[in-house]
């Protein structure tokens, strides 16, 4: 069998290996998983025909498996663990309020204890698609979230064509002293202002993205189901060209780039000359692929309900699923934080 060698499938395979490294995090007592969602086969094939599929069509996701591990190793290390699986509807406009609800499991995990999970069998709403929060709770105290900063986690997603791609799970400590009630102003939710939880980035960095590979971006608002979270994205192609663009969601979405703007795309990248030191697959000197990173800044959530939030709190990860390259990775986070975000929200 021949095989035709492409700028694409060149840089899938050269970049195989690298798709695997992890971030490097610190434990927490609350875990962000930025997608949940299973099918379980049940994908539209060629023809059109089975079930319609979520927003992961294109991916054809097969299943996807969420882990938390208790690192605190010593007698007391015991917790529950509450699992709260955000469900946004598959065919849900992002231009449209989303029909955001939760399930939710409370399970236990002892000291040097791992829990993995597959989402469709945890996740009391089965077949849908969101993200997922991962809370520690008190396992002597009823309803009670303590600050327990020893959960660490990660999720794998395999699809229907063989391939499998990894993200850690983001955390976020409590800064109260071990074993403390974190619900301080006793509103039933995680605040990440600071005082019960860490905040939320100012804003997110996509480092890298490959204008001729197909690449995911999924974003969370952390403002509620009633809200339209609008982001503005500053890009920049190989040639420090900066560019723009502004997307609309609600609740939770997972959009191609390229239907983002065209400005993530090879054609869109290519506004400028080719700058001969970027990424050359044939060692010639010339450039081959079309190459950018960007900036994710929110800047409003927009209610008819409740009053709008500027600079809300979004989180968020990238994923790229291209014949071998399989990889994803949340998104980098700036220094400066804000403290608009809270959970349920």
């Amino acid at each position: 069998m021949l095989f035709r060698r492409t700028p694409s499938t060149v840089l899938a395979v050269a970049l195989l290996a690298s798709s695997a490294l992890a971030d490097g995090r610190e434990p927490g007592s609350v875990l962000f998983y930025p997608y949940q969602g299973s099918v379980l086969g049940d994908v539209e094939d060629e023809e059109g025909e089975g079930p319609p599929v979520n927003q992961l069509a294109v991916a054809f996701p097969v299943f996807n498996v969420a882990s938390v591990t208790n690192t605190r190793r010593d007698g007391g290390g015991e917790t529950d663990v509450h699992f709260q699986y955000v469900n946004v509807d598959a065919n849900t406009n992002p231009f449209l309020f989303a029909n955001c609800s939760i399930s939710d499991r409370v399970e236990t995990l002892t000291p040097a204890d791992m829990l993995s999970v597959l989402t469709s069998c945890h996740n009391g709403s089965f077949g849908a698609s969101g993200y997922l929060m991962v809370s520690a709770m008190d396992p002597n105290q009823l309803d009670t979230y303590w600050s327990f900063n020893h959960l660490i986690g990660s999720e794998y997603v395999v699809t229907a064509g063989g391939g499998m791609f990894g993200l850690n799970a983001l955390p976020f400590a409590s800064p109260l002293p071990e074993g403390t009630n974190t619900d301080l102003d006793a509103d039933g939710r995680r605040d990440f202002d600071g005082a019960e939880y860490e905040p939320i980035p100012d804003e997110l960095y996509l480092d890298s993205f490959f204008g001729v590979l197909p690449s995911y971006l999924v974003l969370a608002s952390l403002t509620g189901p009633e809200y339209l979270t609008n982001v503005d994205f500053v890009i920049f192609n190989d040639d420090e060209f900066q560019l723009s663009a502004q997307f609309a969601f609600a609740c939770w979405c997972e959009v191609l780039l390229a239907d983002v703007s065209g400005y993530f795309t090879a054609e869109g990248l290519a506004t400028t000359p080719d700058d001969p030191a970027a990424l050359d697959l044939d060692c010639n000197g010339v450039q081959d692929v079309d190459t950018g990173w960007a900036i994710v800044r929110p800047t409003i959530a927009l209610s008819i309900t409740s009053p709008n939030i500027v600079n809300p709190a979004v989180l968020g990860a990238s994923y790229t699923v291209a014949q071998a390259l399989f990889g994803g990775r949340v998104l980098w986070e700036s220094t400066a934080k804000q403290t608009n975000g809270q959970f349920p929200n």
